[in-house]
């Protein structure tokens, strides 16, 4: 099975994630503050290009002590 890159991102006082879905394909995803049990929106392309321009790109470990791990106390990312 192939590693696909995560990039992590502190955006607009929010969570936000690229994921690697296949090789050829990333989805954007953002985790409103506050709004946590709405779980995860899809970004837009515009805010995904944001994420880059106005956001923090955090390492995993950096992530995980901001906002907290997906899967365990984040909601899990939905991917299908």
């Amino acid at each position: 099975m192939e590693n696909l890159e995560t990039l992590y991102f502190y955006w607009e006082n929010s969570a936000a994630v690229i994921v690697d879905i296949t090789p050829e394909k990333s989805k954007g995803f953002i985790l409103r503050v506050l709004k946590e049990h709405e779980g995860w929106r899809e970004a837009t392309p515009d805010q995904v290009k944001d994420f880059f321009i106005d956001g923090t790109r955090l390492s995993e470990s950096e992530f995980i002590k901001e906002f907290g791990v997906i899967g365990d106390n984040l909601p899990n990312l939905p991917l299908e």
